[in-house]
């Protein structure tokens, strides 16, 4: 395993602790929602979010449909969004270095 799977082990174990209330195993969409709405507050936003957003978010996470969220599908997730994170920085650096280029 390498370093960033756990990571994101350890980062999924820590969200079950905190929103797997019935200890089911997954996270239902009422565990979800409070698990988006405290991560958008933790982020800076006010965490108040549309039922229509929600369910758009709920099914990107819900990968088999089923209604609920395995660990398995939140580590996709996390993985999906740290790629995007990923590639937004290396753009940043890049447009950063090629103005640098110009101004000289």
């Amino acid at each position: 395993m390498s370093d960033i799977d756990g990571i994101i082990e350890k980062c999924i174990d820590d969200i079950w602790k905190n929103y797997d209330k019935d200890n089911s195993g997954f996270l239902d969409k009422g565990e979800t929602r409070e698990f988006v709405r405290n991560t958008l507050t933790e982020m800076g936003e006010n965490g108040e979010f549309s039922e229509t957003d929600f369910d758009a978010c709920f099914k990107e996470f819900d990968k088999d449909g089923n209604g609920s969220i395995s660990k398995d599908e939140m580590k996709i997730f996390i993985k999906k969004v740290a790629g995007l994170c990923f590639l937004t920085l290396k753009t940043i650096k890049k447009k950063k270095k090629k103005k640098k280029k110009t101004l000289r």
